[in-house]
């Protein structure tokens, strides 16, 4: 009688074990394929292309965009976006291919005015602190006059300040909130999240 009994629980103990493997398992591919989402449609990794964001990102670094963060918020003031440029003529935001990503830092909002004068941003005719040292301005471009942004329209600078490849730039113009891509978080090599310019590094960037 004990012998049976002792069959009994060794099978009973059998099917527990493979009922908790086949849990392990599904709940293993699970994440496995949550993971893939993750990184297949809300992370993007791309190319800093030129100085414009020196000394916070060099040329050729690798960072990854978030391109979930604005599906529900807005872009803030200072974090910095990945986008698109304005398509030229026969050109859609579609045929665009990754290296024709920009990366700037979000000054103006939509609604607000812009202005640069004596190296100084005034939004809505108020002067503001940025959370980070910048290089002084050395022309404000369009910027020496108030720039209007409407709905949707974001006014964006380069952190090497004197690198004028952005909203200051008549060829450059606001960028459109259709536009962009996403935040970008992080920066892998080396590993670190995106904060301003690195005085470390400003040899790298002379």
């Amino acid at each position: 009688m004990n012998l049976r009994f002792e069959e009994e629980l060794k099978k009973e103990r059998r099917k527990n074990f493979i009922k908790e493997l086949l849990w392990f398992l599904a709940a293993a591919v699970i994440v496995v394929f949550l993971a893939w989402l993750i990184v297949r449609f809300a992370l993007k990794k791309v190319s800093v292309i030129g100085s414009a964001m020196e000394n916070t990102l060099f040329n050729g670094e690798d960072v990854i965009v978030n391109r979930t963060s604005y599906l529900v918020f807005s872009p803030r003031r200072e974090s910095v976006i990945a986008f698109y440029p304005e398509p030229e003529e026969g050109e859609t935001l579609e045929s665009m291919d990754d290296s024709s990503v920009m990366i700037r830092r979000v000054i103006g909002l939509p609604g607000e005015t812009v202005q640069i004068l004596d190296g100084k941003i005034y939004i809505d005719g108020n002067e503001i602190k940025e959370d980070y040292d910048f290089r002084m301005m050395s022309s404000a471009g369009l910027a020496n006059s108030e720039i209007t942004l409407g709905d949707g329209e974001y006014f964006v600078l380069s952190d090497n300040r004197n690198d004028m490849d952005d909203s200051r730039n008549n060829s450059f113009t606001k960028v459109r909130r259709e536009n962009i891509i996403g935040r970008v978080i992080l920066k892998l090599n080396p590993f670190s999240l995106i904060g301003g310019p690195d005085p470390e590094r400003e040899s790298e960037g002379s």
